[in-house]
């Protein structure tokens, strides 16, 4: 299964209010995200599975697997698109 982790140079990520804020100094962008982004993003300090993020958003929330797993795809297509993740392998 394929494994994500943070882009080289996304180097800040900062909780403010219940969301996150991740610096990403090489493009000069800054991206916020929810609390359950805020989750996910420090999961993939390390190599991490969407299947490893869906378990950690069940055991933290009260939210279906089928939500849970919805929420994960969301999170890394975006994260994805934007460059603040890339492929672990």
């Amino acid at each position: 299964m394929t494994q994500y982790v943070w882009s080289e140079d996304c180097s800040e990520a900062v909780e403010m209010d219940d969301a996150w804020v991740i610096l990403h100094p090489g493009q000069f962008t800054v991206t916020k995200v929810n609390e359950t982004g805020g989750l996910c993003w420090n999961l993939l300090r390390e190599p991490s599975s969407p299947d490893t993020l869906t378990a950690a958003l069940l055991s933290s929330y009260a939210i279906t697997a089928e939500e849970a797993q919805a929420d994960v795809e969301a999170f890394l297509s975006q994260m994805r698109e934007i460059g603040l993740i890339r492929d672990a392998g």
